[in-house]
């Protein structure tokens, strides 16, 4: 039963979805008229970039059945524009051709994943010349059916530059959006952090900047005028993320080449381009310099995102312990002495863990040292996958390891505790196939409200004595600060942990 309500449900989806590529093909057709002076080819057409781009950020619509909808929904849109049905499949087919070179190469192993280097931005502005080439290829072979007697220089000079512009402009924006949102770290450090930005001006001058330089075209206008706003969008790609720059860059180009083809920024005439007899190379001039407009704060945010990669990833391997990947000890310390002194104090305090691997020495001396890096690497593994983002895991040395916990009560922070104990009991390490190695964790809480005035250092001992209480107790198990322990049902209180027995079959020994 439910075989044939899966394959109902996919013989109902794929109409579906063809449905709505034909209504966004349609839409984003509508959206190309409007660039569109009388007698002409749209300066700016987004349809078959929008098109190429949503098949690339979702494969499952890639398929015949979506791109005959796509068909559908352009031709529809020539349609209502005055044209008849065979003319307006024609020029349909002309803009699917392209799209679909877009996603062939954009979907390809050799694509970038992100667009964080200029070699990355450089393969997809290649990828918007291959799909203008495409657009231009096929135009110029129907161009006997579409334009009985047009001079075919013109035709493919204007489907070139046209096209190339319009995949320049409306692809790198699209395909720089998160796939889902994602709330990271602590929010209201974040809109603090936007709070202070805004006060201060540095979020808001490049945008200003920008619409300084726009209301500058349309005021002063001149053959230079389409120049202007490069500074401020290159101000801009210093400023903002990549993403916001790409996007700032699109309502540039928008805003110019609609100004132009509605006469609200003449270029040295009074009269609008609709009205103009422009020569073809006038237009390929017009559509390079907004081409360059475009491309050029997208290569410099590609240089700045790549250089933030790269500091970013000189932080992560200076600031990380390159065994655990934990915090390393300065970077823990540094971290947690900030939360500490934030201003408010967070409402329910600041919890601080400290945590042993039981009997270490004894599994190194047993089994050698490369099976204590593995069980280095599968504690911390563990560990990582129970916390919180905003809290901070740190390697102290050794077998230590601490975590602070900000903005956690008391108790939370014992349950916490509890957790993690449990979690590491559960482990089986294999090394080198022999039989399953467990281990046990002993762990020390203490809070800040326990100690108000204490420093981390002051902190750190004291949850340094719960720890080794907890030890003393039996091990794997966890002792408050100023309490009792909370024993584990299987807690040993024998000095050696029987898990180490019996010793791998296959593990080298320590002479």
């Amino acid at each position: 039963m439910s075989l044939v309500f899966r394959l109902r449900t996919q013989c109902c989806r794929k109409p579906i979805q063809a449905a709505l590529l034909a209504a966004f093909a349609f839409l984003c057709s509508l959206l190309g008229q409007l660039t569109q002076p009388e007698g002409g080819l749209s300066i700016l057409w987004p349809a078959n970039a929008l098109l190429a781009t949503l098949m690339i950020r979702h494969p499952a619509l890639a398929h015949p059945l979506s791109w005959a909808g796509a068909l559908c929904g352009l031709a529809l849109g020539s349609v209502l524009q005055g044209l008849r049905w065979p003319p307006a499949v024609g020029y349909g087919i002309t803009d699917l051709s392209g799209a679909l070179v877009a996603w062939i190469i954009l979907s390809s192993p050799w694509s970038p994943p992100r667009l964080r280097s200029p070699r990355a931005i450089g393969q997809v502005l290649t990828a918007c010349a291959a799909a203008a080439a495409t657009n231009a290829a096929v135009a110029l072979a129907l161009t006997p059916w579409l334009r009985p007697g047009g001079q075919w220089t013109t035709i493919a000079l204007n489907w070139f530059f046209g096209q190339l512009l319009s995949y320049s402009a409306f692809l790198p924006p699209v395909m720089l959006l998160p796939r889902r949102l994602r709330l990271r770290g602590d929010r209201r450090h974040s809109w603090a952090s936007l709070r202070k930005r805004l006060l201060s001006g540095t979020l808001l001058l490049p945008v200003v900047a920008l619409a300084a330089s726009l209301s500058l075209c349309f005021v002063l206008g001149g053959p230079g005028a389409i120049a202007f706003p490069i500074p401020a969008l290159m101000y801009c790609a210093l400023a903002y993320r990549q993403i916001t720059t790409a996007w700032l860059t699109l309502v540039t180009a928008l805003a110019v080449m609609l100004g132009i083809a509605n006469g609200w920024l003449p270029l040295g005439a009074s009269q609008p381009l609709a009205g103009l007899h422009f020569h073809a190379w006038d237009m390929v001039s017009l559509r390079l310099g907004v081409l360059l407009l475009v491309a050029s704060p997208l290569v410099v945010s590609g240089i700045l995102a790549a250089r933030s990669d790269l500091i970013s990833s000189l932080h992560v391997a200076l600031d990380h312990d390159g065994l655990t990947r934990a915090l390393s000890r300065q970077a823990f310390l540094r971290s947690a002495e900030e939360h500490l002194g934030r201003t408010p104090a967070p409402p329910q305090g600041n919890a601080l863990l400290m945590m042993d691997i039981d009997h270490f020495k004894l599994l190194n001396d047993r089994h050698g040292h490369a099976a204590g890096d593995q069980v280095l690497k599968a504690f911390a593994r563990t560990i990582r996958g129970v916390v919180r983002p905003r809290d901070l895991f740190g390697r102290l040395g050794g077998e230590e390891f601490s975590l602070f916990l900000p903005d956690t009560s008391e108790q939370d922070a014992n349950d916490i505790a509890e957790r993690l104990r449990g979690r590491v009991a559960g482990l089986e390490i294999s090394l080198n196939g022999g039989a399953p190695l467990k281990i046990s964790v002993s762990i020390g809480t203490v809070h800040d409200s326990q100690a108000p005035l204490a420093s981390l250092s002051g902190l750190l001992a004291y949850a340094d004595q719960a720890m080794y209480q907890a030890k003393r107790g039996g091990r794997n198990r966890v002792h408050a600060y100023g309490g009792g322990a909370a024993e584990a049902s299987d807690a040993s209180d024998t000095t050696e942990d029987p898990a180490w027995h019996p010793p791998l079959n296959n593990a080298p020994k320590a002479p």
